[in-house]
């Protein structure tokens, strides 16, 4: 199962509008560049923590995880269709927005050196946490997130 890791502002969007997000993540997806199960997780941070401009901003990051030897007219594909239907539904400008697709190993590489500058013990309960937070907040919100 590949995975998409959306990070925004914590409440910067709706419960409805999240739920839109991800139904168009997940269409175009599967029409640009495979059929297969994704998942999708929403990375809350605190909006005090999101700069764009040099300024307290409210831009969004798109980390999509896909085969190693994906097609760049299908990337392209993503890109475009993902960017037009999100910036209808949420209002941002073209700049507020990060997509990056990325292959299985570029993806997890990326995951891996995130967590590389907790101990151990901090390591073991980061993913504890997101674990329980990801495995709640669906039946809790309807969607998959955690807060960083």
């Amino acid at each position: 199962m590949k995975r998409i890791v959306v990070t925004v502002g914590k409440n910067q969007f709706s419960k409805r509008q999240i739920k839109s997000l991800e139904f168009l993540i997940l269409q175009n997806y599967r029409n640009c560049i495979s059929s297969e199960q994704i998942r999708v997780v929403w990375n809350q941070v605190p909006f005090k923590n999101i700069y764009h401009d040099n300024e307290n901003g409210q831009p969004t990051i798109l980390l999509i995880e896909c085969k190693p030897d994906l097609e760049q007219e299908c990337r392209l594909e993503m890109f475009q269709s993902c960017t037009s239907d999100w910036l209808s539904i949420t209002g941002q400008r073209v700049d507020q927005l990060i997509i990056s697709i990325l292959d299985s190993t570029t993806f997890n590489a990326l995951l891996e050196r995130n967590s590389q500058q907790l101990t151990k013990w901090g390591k073991i309960a980061y993913y504890l946490r997101l674990r329980l937070q990801i495995l709640s907040s669906p039946l809790l919100k309807g969607y998959s997130t955690f807060y960083s």
